[in-house]
């Protein structure tokens, strides 16, 4: 799964995901969390990319207002997007890329649950596949929310639990955009591990564990699991 993770350079996404411009305040985060408002990039319908602030929790259009809290998954199974009617329409038409410079993910010694840090380090601002759904509600509020895709791991992920995030290559990202790309079938293929020797992991602090911290500090290794 992918539960928390880092932007911690958000002004690099114009260059790094060709933004023409970043008309919204960005924040920094070395613990990005669920229900944070946090960037994501769309292409919009005259071709351009754009990144938006969307909630980190998925809500859909037909979800009601009562339902909110259970219908939020911040995490949507690759296997599955085609069967799950929360996803099947999304991912016609709805795709977005995640920007991140890495995730955290945990993993159990027993008596408790370490932290490792996962990057690319050949692509320090790399994209997590994600959908997203955009709409105005009944008290006429906006509502942008997205998930993260994730998939089978690889051998490194697997050590740390039985799922990763569904990260894309560089050259996968404008074909995932692309919103002239309605058969999913053609997207999905992009849903695959990604290569275990081109990933870092570490272990990290479990301050990570609290939501309420947040600085450079979560990601450096402590060299031994603790």
């Amino acid at each position: 799964m992918c539960g928390r993770y880092v932007l911690g350079a958000p002004e690099d996404l114009s260059e790094r995901f060709q933004l023409r411009q970043l008309a919204i305040q960005l924040p920094h985060t070395w613990n990005a969390a669920p229900a944070n408002q946090l960037p994501v990039i769309v292409e919009t319908e005259d071709g351009e990319r754009e990144a938006k602030l969307m909630q980190w929790g998925l809500i859909p259009r037909w979800a009601k207002p009562g339902d909110k809290r259970g219908l939020a998954p911040i995490n949507a199974r690759a296997e599955t997007l085609s069967e799950k009617p929360m996803f099947r329409n999304l991912v016609k038409r709805q795709r977005c890329l995640v920007p991140a410079n890495g995730f955290y993910e945990w993993k159990n010694l027993g008596n408790h649950k370490q932290p490792y840090y996962v990057t690319v380090p050949d692509d320090p601002l790399f994209a997590f596949a994600g959908l997203y759904d955009s709409f105005v509600d009944d008290q006429g509020e906006p509502v942008d929310t997205y998930t993260i895709i994730t998939t089978q791991p690889n051998e490194l992920m697997a050590n740390l639990h039985n799922r990763m995030p569904a990260i894309l290559h560089p050259g996968d990202e404008a074909e995932w955009l692309d919103p002239d790309v309605t058969d999913p079938a053609q997207v999905e293929r992009l849903l695959v591990p990604y290569p275990a020797d081109e990933m870092e992991v570490y272990p990290v602090s479990r301050k990570v564990g609290n939501t309420r911290n947040d600085g450079p500090d979560l990601i450096e290794p402590i060299g031994t699991e603790s």
